[in-house]
């Protein structure tokens, strides 16, 4: 599995409610659009591991689950802004190449992309199925045709909308001062960058300058006078947290992983558990037992998964979960792999690879909701 800097959550990241979400009218209403400016980390009391703080476009800003005790309050809307980009592919509706943000490709038709917009615009024939790439690195999520389902019009800072100046303003009075109003005449992406990661804005005065409303998890800007920005099927969105499955690694003659293979399995617990979801079904330790030891392919099931056997058990695994074993990574660790397999079940106190790295028996701090303390 190669590793993909696009992988995973974001500041800077665009996102809507969620299949979990329990706050109200936080967002401004279902079909309001916030921005990924913060994210939880270790240790922290408001905003822990699995959580973000987002900058919603009508102005406030709170911390969600995104992932923490398996909820998600938030769908991942567009990644553009964090500079996701599919160098090679062409929207064939809007005819834009090196398509930014999610990838959506007809399972039907031939060689058929949309970009994000298209694909929410009901653009292609609907009663056909599409497959949703996170990213240029991602494996693709399978959907159900979008005909029949309902799709929510999106909100907040597009073209059109009545904005003035917002949390991470730093222009002076480049807006005429606080509190006086501009029009959004256009969504940009920043330079080759980043995509739809600002947005140019003309002041009462006349003047036109761009600002940011995602590009480096900052946002300018506060909406006061919403505009209308498309649509969005929430069935068809990536819950934010949980991670998209990167494409299977391949060996040097182009074939997946191989019988008789040497793998090994480096994710995090949390991380992992939720990409074996269909692709074995154990109850997973905290840490595993397999984590970070190396285990040998024994049988390549027909949808890709794997037999893997670990100190002499045998696991079944998605492939995105496992990475080629390197000899030249660690010369020792495959003879004290085969020693340790050799010992007798006395010898077998030693602590798993990795297992000092996390603390099991601590609590973590309480969630306190979405809200962050003053």
């Amino acid at each position: 599995m190669d590793p993909d800097p696009q992988a995973g959550v974001q500041v800077g990241m665009r996102v809507v409610r969620g299949v979990d979400w329990k706050w109200g009218q936080q967002d401004g209403g279902e079909g309001g659009v916030g921005t990924v400016v913060e994210l939880g980390r270790h240790g922290s009391p408001s905003t822990p591991e699995r959580t973000v703080v987002v900058q919603w476009d009508r102005g406030t800003r709170t911390n969600y689950r995104a992932g923490y005790q398996g909820a998600h309050d938030l769908l991942l809307y567009d990644n553009a802004q964090i500079g996701v980009r599919h160098p090679n592919i062409i929207c064939d509706c809007c005819k834009k190449h090196g398509l930014r943000g999610m990838r959506w490709k007809c399972r039907v038709c031939f060689d058929y992309d949309l970009c994000t917009q298209c694909y929410m615009l009901d653009r292609h024939d609907l009663a056909h199925a599409f497959e949703r790439y996170e990213t240029a690195h991602s494996r693709p999520v399978t959907l159900s045709p979008r005909q029949g389902l309902p799709r929510i019009p999106l909100r907040g800072i597009f073209q059109g909308a009545k904005v003035v100046r917002g949390p991470d303003w730093e222009w002076g009075s480049q807006d005429g001062g606080e509190g006086k109003p501009g029009r959004v005449v256009d969504i940009r992406g920043w330079d080759v960058e980043t995509g739809r990661s600002v947005a140019s804005v003309t002041w009462a005065d006349g003047t036109t300058n761009v600002y940011r409303v995602g590009h480096k998890g900052k946002v300018d800007l506060k909406c006061v006078g919403e505009a209308a920005g498309g649509f969005y099927y929430k069935e068809h969105l990536p819950r934010l947290g949980k991670p998209a499955e990167l494409r299977r690694r391949v060996s040097a003659d182009g074939q997946p992983f191989q019988h008789g293979d040497k793998v090994k399995c480096l994710l995090d617990t949390d991380i992992l558990r939720e990409m074996q979801e269909g692709h074995g079904g154990h109850s997973l330790r905290d840490p595993p037992q397999f984590l970070g030891k190396t285990g040998t392919v024994v049988k390549v099931f027909r949808d890709g998964n794997l037999r893997v056997v670990v100190g002499g058990q045998p696991w079944t695994f998605s492939p995105s979960c496992l990475v080629a074993y390197r000899p030249e990574e660690d010369a020792n660790l495959d003879v004290a792999e085969r020693a340790r397999e050799n010992k007798s079940a006395g010898a077998r106190n030693r602590a798993p690879v990795g297992g000092g790295r996390r603390q099991t028996q601590g609590r973590r701090e309480p969630f306190v909701g979405a809200n962050i303390p003053p």
